[in-house]
Order: structure tokens, then C-alpha cells, then sequence
């Protein structure tokens, strides 16, 4: 794709954010009521904890497609914001799901690092390919990666016409001696995460 049309895709992309912003001003209460009540698309927020990790290729990993630096695996817990500020409250309610996971090599030169996964949410089956990058910030002590990871979804249940996940993510780097659920003390590892699906519309009605 051409530069000119780089720079046209992301002026379209704009001008929707400016718009959707616009529009959401005069939105009334039970519109935001709706969103959820009308169920054609859920939403999982929750967290992920890191349990088990095995260096270089996998089995599992040969559906990955690209070359794999190791797998993962993650438990999922659900978490609790304080409904007065949003703020985190809790970050490990209940399980809620687990998933393992292909990634690739991270390098100074290469650093983003592509992911595969395979995993269920409530009870509810996904395949993820994407990948994760590096978020330009500073972080507040050594040991500390920041990551956005996101990326499309396969292989959901019937009723789901498609969907996504993103996350927020701080890696715990701290080296290749320390246990897989390694952590720096006060700071969430591994990520906060938002799955978005969405089912598909009803058929119209026949005449």
C-alpha cells in the first residue's frame, strides 16, 4: 500500500474517532443501557497469570507459522473496578479461562514479537494470531517490560460472527533462572486484557 494511501486511511480513521466522539455527547442513558442488554456483541475483561513456560519450539507451536522462542501458558482470573473511579480493586476474583500461547523471538532489532494462542474464556473456545509491541515508556523499575498486544480471532462457537483481543501488558523480565509466575512486587504481571465478540445478526425474516 502506497504512502498517499496510508495517510488517506488514517485521516478516514480520524475523522470517525472526531465523529463517534460528537455523537456520544448527546447519547442518551438508555442507548449505553442497550449496548449490553441487546447482546450482539460480549465483553470479557481480565487478567492473566503466567504458570508454565518451556523454551523453543513446541508441538503445540507448529500450528504457530512463524519461528516460536517458546510457549506459555496463562490462567485467566476476573477482576473488580471500583465503580466510583475505575480504579482496580481487585485484580484476582475468580478463574475464568486459560490459554497457551506461541511466541517469537524479541530483538533489539526485531521488537515485535508475534503471538499465536489457543484458549477459552468462560467456557467459550478461541484461536489468536497477532502480536505484541513495545510501548515507548520508561519503566518504573528494571525488570519491567511494557507491551500492547492485539490481534483477530478463529475457530469461536457458532453464534459469534468474529471478534478480537488487545491487551495491556507488563512483562516481568527477570531472567532465564526465575520460575515462570515471576513478578516484580507491587505491579501486575502479566496483563489486563479485553476480549470483544460479536455475534452474528439474525436472519431476516422470511416473507
Amino acid at each position: 500500500m502506497s504512502k498517499k494511501n496510508d495517510d488517506a486511511l488514517i485521516m478516514l480513521a480520524t475523522a470517525a474517532l472526531f465523529t463517534c466522539s460528537a455523537a456520544d455527547a448527546g447519547k442518551p442513558a438508555s442507548a449505553y443501557e442497550e449496548e449490553v442488554r441487546a447482546g450482539v456483541e460480549e465483553i470479557y475483561v481480565f487478567r492473566t497469570t503466567r504458570t508454565e513456560q518451556t523454551r523453543g519450539a513446541t508441538e503445540f507451536c507448529a500450528a504457530a507459522g512463524f519461528e516460536v522462542a517458546g510457549e506459555d501458558y496463562y490462567e485467566l482470573f476476573s477482576i473488580e473496578l471500583d465503580s466510583a473511579d475505575a480504579r482496580m480493586a481487585d485484580s484476582r476474583r475468580e478463574p475464568v479461562g486459560g490459554f497457551r500461547a506461541c511466541l517469537g523471538h524479541f530483538t533489539r532489532e526485531n521488537p515485535v514479537v508475534q503471538m499465536y494462542a489457543e484458549g477459552t474464556t468462560a467456557g467459550i473456545p478461541w484461536t489468536f494470531r497477532g502480536e505484541c509491541r513495545p510501548v515507548q515508556t520508561t519503566p518504573p523499575v528494571r525488570g519491567l517490560l511494557p507491551f500492547n498486544c492485539g490481534g483477530g480471532l478463529s475457530g469461536l462457537a457458532e453464534q459469534y460472527a468474529g471478534g478480537f483481543i488487545s491487551s495491556s501488558t507488563l512483562s516481568a523480565a527477570l531472567g532465564p533462572d526465575q520460575p515462570p509466575y515471576a513478578y516484580v512486587p507491587g505491579y501486575l504481571s502479566t496483563s489486563v486484557v479485553t476480549l470483544r465478540l460479536w455475534k452474528k445478526p439474525p436472519a431476516p425474516a422470511s416473507l
